[in-house]
């Protein structure tokens, strides 16, 4: 019967922290989503944002993308150095 209980929570753990992985990676942005093909989000509002050198808020409530395109200009500097 410990066994049997040992192995249901052991189960029950294993599924938890597969959702929580999973959930982790699904949790992209349109920026983000667009940096990993290595292209820039052509979403209207982005590209207004970016424009004027902002976040855009809808789409990048934490300031995703400003650490994005921070990340791209570093790694063009260096490019050019």
């Amino acid at each position: 019967m410990k066994f049997i209980k040992t192995l249901a929570a052991t189960a029950c753990a294993t599924i938890i922290l597969a959702g929580m992985a999973l959930a982790a990676e699904q949790k992209q942005t349109c920026c983000e989503k667009a940096a990993a093909e290595g292209k820039t989000c052509t979403m209207k509002c982005c590209v207004a944002a970016h424009h004027e050198g902002k976040s855009c808020e809808k789409c990048n409530p934490n300031k995703e993308d400003l650490k994005l395109i921070k990340k791209g200009n570093q790694a063009g500097q260096k490019k050019e150095d």
